[in-house]
């Protein structure tokens, strides 16, 4: 059985290389030794998997990976922490890290690297959480779940469902296309220096199929959009500045007009947006579907409130 280092106190890392932790990164790192293998563990990580990492930090969390994984590779955007990394994972051959913005990210090479089925893990800053889970939805064909530590009320809003008042245009693109769960809090506590929020661990289990049929998902998100956009005015007000008959595709979808867009489950937001795929078909019958059915086509830079 191959022997493994304890995994360095940041604390003792820190002190090492005399750094400080980056504010303006959004940067906060974990003390609590145990967090690691927890957050690892709750990912579904083991011998077989082939794991990309956003963020290694101070390799923290990349020991814990490192122990269970048959593949990491992880970036690091900061040129100070970056070397680090490198130097504190030196001793784990299956472990590459390097410098790279998860925002140049080119998903297919990843894939080309680790294979179909990879794992993603991160402790990813606010600023960014949103920017992250959209790029994962956005047509990345083959990456199995995702494990994030985010702020616990960004975890609380994409687990929260499609009716419920917490839901918002992200959470409903993502319970969608995946299975949301929030594995467990962290407490400020574990960090240095500490948050002034709570944090938890977010999984993303990516869908074979999305949750439901919606024609085009770029028609789905055309509504969910549009909806949540005016989300206290009644659905039909607001669908008019999408099409004139906005009432009586509500009625057709079996929806009430009255309702507002938010209150609407998933399974009728799915509805809704296949049968105003219909109703684009009958307006425009030389418009030929999307093909990839797996894509949003929107950008990751948009701006999405979760």
């Amino acid at each position: 059985m191959t022997s493994y280092p304890k995994i360095p106190n940041p604390y003792d890392v820190l002190a090492k290389h005399k750094l400080r932790a980056k504010k303006s990164l959004g940067q906060n790192f974990l003390t609590d030794g145990s967090m690691p293998y927890r957050i690892a563990a709750a990912g579904g990580a083991n011998e077989n998997s082939s794991i990309f990492e956003i963020g290694a930090g101070l390799g923290t969390l990349t020991h814990a990976l490192a122990q269970r994984s048959k593949k990491v590779l992880a970036i690091e955007y900061d040129d100070e922490l970056y070397p680090i990394a490198q130097d504190e994972l030196k001793y784990a051959s299956q472990v590459e890290i390097i410098k790279q913005d998860v925002r140049a990210v080119k998903w297919n090479e990843v894939e080309e690297q680790l294979g179909k089925d990879f794992l993603i893990y991160g402790n990813i800053p606010y600023y960014l959480s949103s920017f992250i889970i959209l790029s994962l939805l956005n047509g990345i064909p083959h990456w199995k779940r995702a494990c994030f530590l985010v702020q616990l009320e960004f975890a609380q809003r994409i687990c929260a469902k499609p009716g419920e008042a917490d839901c918002g245009i992200l959470s409903a693109f993502t319970h969608l296309l995946t299975y949301p769960s929030l594995m467990f809090q962290v407490g400020a506590h574990c960090f240095t220096p500490p948050p002034k929020i709570e944090s938890a661990v977010l999984v993303l289990e990516r869908r074979d199929m999305p949750a439901f049929d919606v024609g085009q998902l770029s028609h789905f998100r055309t509504i969910v959009r549009t909806l949540f956009s005016q989300r206290r005015k009644m659905s039909r007000k607001v669908l008019q500045s999408l099409l004139p008959e906005a009432e009586e595709l509500l009625v057709k979808s079996g929806l009430d007009p009255q309702k507002r867009g938010e209150k609407y489950s998933l399974e009728e937001l799915a509805r809704l947006s296949k049968n105003y795929g219909e109703y684009l078909a009958l307006k425009n019958p030389s418009s030929q579907p999307s093909i990839n059915q797996n894509e949003f086509t929107f950008s990751e830079t948009e701006d999405i409130d979760p």
